[in-house]
């Protein structure tokens, strides 16, 4: 429950607001339904014993409180789900973000059927946390509070008649069994995690499995976590018609205990025959309280699963602020980059691919590093952009260490341009302002003009509006690397990485990316990775590691030893 604790004060932090006048609604929205069935109760009762000639009561006061109540409730309701709804989808949004963040941050290997899924349907899962759980729970319990007091006046006898069994019967047991089928939730996600994995496999590598005679083993594996999902989905059936019996039952018990608790106060002229009737038919919403929570119980395990999955991931931009990082360079701060004795391996049973690797650029210098395949020079970039961590040494950008990808702590950042080009689905102008969503139409094009992708949109009709497919569907690779140099442009970074900029592209497309990348990273710190003279041509200086990832040799732009450390290149 710890994970689900984090989740829910992150949540409180992004949509606080929102929250609170969700929960707000729905106490409303419970309050008018009580009010309802009361005021039906008093106008029912009292017109009876009119009608017998007992007492003279007047039918204006409960049929205008019937109709107040008949109007509020399906506007508190309407209002509640408006509210709720748009708080949970952004909370989602960034949850999402976050857990991306966190991914990022990790420097780990991670799958991408891995991060699809905590992306996607473990977030899903946790969006009933807030909407069907925390606040129909703060909900009830205010609205028990508000009841407890208004039957407090009455009898205390009374109060709990009533509350007590809507209380323990209908809210608290039903939470109870709910947490208590948590096992059984846990074992059919991690089922439906294998049934999707399985029939992945099975789609994927029918070929091969058929040609191997192996089909017929792997389609029944896929029928065995079929077969397991089943079996825990009728088991949580028999565990949910449990709970709406014990709470169908509490709400019994409620309404028998009101009408037992009120005849002797009737009977003592403490309360007279419409209000006993206001108060036994009141007791019919007691069991409603913990309704939305009681929908929601069985699904404590999945989320459960999916908080433990996602709450180690998670990093906000609040949590950032509390590490002091500044949303803005520190003045004076000088953007060197700082290698200091860099070891780093992909996994702990792998040889190093760098084996304390220790280097200094100064502001301003832009340094193409060289090499063989296999000697470290990607995860030289990954290691100055913040997508890898060092398994020794710093790596530090004007003397801060990066606290996530793409930021150092003193404010200073970094970007990366990579040989595969990330691209989304949207607009160009979103794919734009991944890096700086307060850029302007103004900004995206001049990045444009720079990186030589005004072209393109010259011929598109919707020009930034244009709209892209996955992966950037719809340009080509060169068009594609253009964008993402001038999404890069946009972002303005105090360092640039990139990492061979124009592999696969044609001789046309890789000088115009060249151009753009000469004109805008003049005075800047810049680390090229590269195996193409085409590229070296841009650094003042050329660094060649050697096969065991350390610096084997190095010369700045005019010396003889420059023009030799380029006779390896393509």
């Amino acid at each position: 429950m710890t994970a689900l604790l984090a989740i829910l004060r992150f949540s409180l932090r992004q949509q606080a607001k929102r929250l609170i006048v969700g929960a707000l609604l729905l106490l409303l929205t419970l309050a008018a339904g009580a009010g309802l069935m009361a005021s039906a109760g008093y106008l029912i009762a009292g017109a009876g014993l009119a009608g017998l000639g007992l007492i003279a009561f007047n039918t204006l006061v409960p049929s205008s409180g019937i109709r107040l109540f008949a109007l509020l409730r399906p506007f508190g309701r309407y209002g509640e789900r408006l509210v709720t709804h748009d708080a949970t989808l952004r909370l989602l949004s960034a949850l999402r973000v976050s857990i991306f963040r966190g991914l990022m941050a990790s420097g780990a290997k991670q799958r991408h059927g891995l991060m699809l899924n905590r992306l996607s349907s473990d977030v899903d899962a946790l969006d009933g946390l807030t909407i069907r759980i925390a606040g129909p729970l703060a909900a009830a319990l205010l609205a028990t509070l508000l009841a407890a007091v208004a039957l407090g006046l009455l009898s205390v006898t009374l109060m709990l008649a009533i509350l007590a069994p809507a209380l323990l019967l209908g809210l608290l047991l039903p939470l109870l069994l709910g947490f208590r089928a948590r096992k059984d939730a846990r074992r059919r996600v991690v089922a439906l995690d294998a049934l999707r994995v399985r029939l992945i496999d099975l789609d994927r590598g029918r070929t091969e499995l058929a040609l191997a005679g192996r089909l017929g083993q792997a389609t029944s594996h896929v029928i065995d976590a079929a077969d397991r999902a089943s079996e825990t989905d009728r088991r949580l059936a028999r565990q949910e018609a449990g709970i709406r019996f014990v709470a169908g039952l509490g709400g019994q018990v409620s309404i028998a205990l009101a009408a037992l608790a009120g005849a002797p106060l009737l009977a003592q002229g403490i309360i007279d025959g419409p209000l006993f009737g206001l108060i036994v038919l009141g007791a019919f919403t007691a069991a409603e309280l913990g309704a939305p929570i009681r929908a929601a119980a069985l699904d404590l395990g999945r989320m459960a699963v999916a908080g433990r999955r996602i709450a180690p991931l998670m990093l906000d931009d609040d949590r950032l602020a509390d590490d002091g990082v500044p949303k803005m360079p520190c003045p004076g701060t000088t953007a060197d980059l700082d290698f200091d004795a860099v070891r780093f391996a992909y996994a702990g049973d792998r040889p190093p691919v760098l084996g304390g690797l220790s280097l200094s650029i100064p502001e301003g210098r832009r340094v193409a590093i060289i090499g063989p395949s296999g000697c470290g020079k990607s995860t030289v970039a990954g290691l100055a952009s913040g997508l890898l961590h060092p398994t020794e040494g710093t790596v530090r950008i004007g003397g801060a260490g990066l606290v996530r990808p793409g930021l150092a702590a003193n404010g200073l950042r970094v970007g990366l341009l990579s040989q595969e080009t990330r691209l989304f689905s949207g607009s160009i102008a979103d794919n734009l302002r991944l890096g700086r969503p307060d850029a302007t139409d103004g900004d995206l094009m001049e990045a444009c003009q720079t990186a030589g992708f005004t072209p393109v949109l010259a011929r598109l009709e919707a020009g930034l509006a244009s709209r892209l497919g996955d992966g950037g569907s719809g340009l080509s690779g060169g068009e594609r690397r253009r964008l993402a140099l001038a999404r890069l442009l946009v972002a303005k970074p105090d360092v640039f990485v990139l990492d061979e900029p124009t592999e696969g592209l044609d001789e046309e497309s890789a000088a115009m990316v060249l151009a753009g990348l000469d004109h805008v990273t003049r005075g800047a710190t810049v680390v090229l990775v590269t195996h193409l003279h085409r590229e070296a041509r841009l650094a003042d200086a050329i660094w060649r590691l050697g096969p065991d990832g350390s610096l084997e040799a190095s010369a700045a732009r005019g010396e003889a030893t420059f023009e030799a450390l380029q006779k390896g290149l393509r």
